[in-house]
């Protein structure tokens, strides 16, 4: 029986069932075996610690669920990562009616459980970034933006949906900007599409959607606007133009983190619908998805581009591959369904995978080992701190500062960076200032030896301790830790 005749009721609950099943395993990892926070992540942690409007790097909805998910589960990481995997079940959980909308029960019903088995979601699913919300939410305002015509041009409830979807996309993820792109595109394909230009509907979501938005605007507006100048700065073209590898790199990383069938199916799905008569549910999903995929990749040859930053892509992506397998290869769905369920299980239990097949106990075969050893060092680190009461946490970097703010216990909040040219360059610079006349510090560095224009600034320096946590055969997790007093000011 071929993916399409499946009955669609056995199908969407096979859908559900999968769906279900997938969620219930990536719980399960959480709650027992999470991963290590990385600095990113600890740093997530510590700006949900002061519900705000904004933060340095990011819009604040990031913030606002691991503050929400702590509040009700704890602070361990399986806690602070759960919203992540819940964004994840609830974007394949939408796709099912957008599928539907836009062809029928068994497009949404693959097109969900192509998306919870992913490779990009099977990784994303265990880490907490903005990636789950941004996508949450755009694919909301997809299935509002097919759903809403069909309900009046007027306003209505899917209107309203849209409205709210772009605004909390935006609180999300600076790229939903990307959506007013995509339609932009769609409308200038598609002369049906141009209709809604004189919809009302359309103009109050739109309006609706910057009223969202707008707390994030005036806090950043409070702030130097420092949220979009990171934006900015992330694109990093001042740098040497063209890198053909760094276009190589990224390129092949599309098939990894789609998937090498669907990736190849959404290549080809984009070229026929470029071509003339081209069904116009096709071109609209290419005008989702074609827009990012092209600016990231020239930008990935301009400069560089992380794999995931295609990922608005990803939603009309996965509903134009299914697409265009169903109607043309319809087993190589289930051949893709099988093969990410099978990297998902490697990814989950690599280390058992490399003991198996017998690879040698390398820092290489670990995706995981920037995150180790992290916990050992915070308990080192504490003992250090009780031993010295009223003694400050100093590092010299972000992810020394992120990851020690969260594993040193109590959590020390007041801790601060050297940052002695006073440049603002991460949330750290930004929110903490070490001032002369600071009596005591317990300074964190992952370098051997005491800087001079770290020793230089201070009347009495002395090592209290080298930690070396060995990680692999290869690779070991190491830092110093001096106590200084005096601080004379930079």
């Amino acid at each position: 029986m071929s993916a399409l005749r499946q009955p669609s009721r056995t199908l969407t609950l096979t859908a559900l069932g999968l769906i279900g099943a997938v969620t219930l395993w990536r719980l399960a990892l959480l709650a027992f075996d999470a991963p290590n926070l990385s600095f990113d992540e600890a740093q997530y942690w510590a700006w949900a610690q002061t519900i705000q409007l904004g933060y340095y790097s990011k819009p604040p909805m990031v913030a606002w669920a691991i503050a929400t998910t702590t509040a009700l589960f704890g602070e361990g990481e399986g806690a602070v990562k759960l919203s992540s995997t819940l964004a994840h079940t609830g974007i394949a959980l939408l796709l099912l009616p957008l599928g539907r909308a836009l062809y029928n029960d068994k497009f949404g019903a693959w097109a969900g459980m192509a998306w919870i088995t992913m490779p990009a979601v099977s990784l994303s699913a265990l880490m907490i970034t903005t990636d789950p919300f941004l996508l949450l939410f755009w694919t909301a305002a997809m299935l509002a933006l097919v759903e809403a015509p069909r309900r009046g041009m007027g306003p209505n409830r899917w209107w309203v949906l849209l409205g709210l979807a772009f605004g909390f996309g935006l609180l999300s993820k600076y790229a939903m900007a990307f959506f007013l792109v995509c339609v932009a595109l769609w409308m200038v394909w598609d002369k049906d599409a141009r209709r809604l230009l004189k919809a009302p509907g359309l103009w109050l979501a739109g309006l609706l959607g910057l009223l969202i938005y707008a707390p994030n605007l005036l806090w950043n507006a409070a702030n130097g606007f420092v949220s979009y100048a990171h934006t900015k700065d992330n694109a990093n073209l001042k740098g040497g133009m063209f890198n053909p590898d760094k276009l190589a790199e990224f390129v092949l990383g599309q098939f990894g983190v789609f998937g090498p069938i669907l990736m190849t199916a959404l290549v080809l799905a984009i070229i026929a619908a470029c071509r003339k008569g081209a069904d116009p549910k096709a071109r609209m999903l290419t005008a989702f998805t074609l827009p990012v995929l092209a600016v990231m990749t020239v930008e990935s040859f301009l400069s560089r581009a992380n794999a995931n930053w295609t990922a608005p892509a990803f939603i009309g992506g996965i509903l134009l591959a299914v697409s265009f397998l169903a109607a043309r290869a319809p087993r190589w769905l289930k051949v893709s369904l099988a093969l990410h369920l099978l990297i998902a299980g490697v990814m989950y239990n690599h280390e058992a995978v490399r003991v198996a097949i017998g690879l040698p106990d390398s820092a290489k075969y670990d995706p995981e080992k920037r995150l180790k050893g992290w916990d050992m060092v915070g308990e080192r680190v504490s003992t250090l701190l009780a031993a010295h009461p009223g003694a400050r946490l100093l590092a010299d970097e972000r992810k020394v500062l992120a990851t020690l703010t969260y594993y040193v216990h109590p959590h020390p909040f007041d801790a601060v960076k050297w940052n002695p040219n006073g440049v603002v360059r991460d949330h750290f610079d930004q929110t903490t200032r070490l001032n002369a006349g600071e009596a005591e510090l317990i300074y964190v560095t992952e370098a051997p030896d005491l800087p001079r224009d770290v020793a230089r600034r201070f009347e009495a320096a002395e090592k209290l301790d080298s930690i070396h946590i060995p990680i692999h055969t290869d690779y070991v997790r190491a830092v110093t830790i001096w106590r200084l007093t005096g601080f004379r000011g930079y």
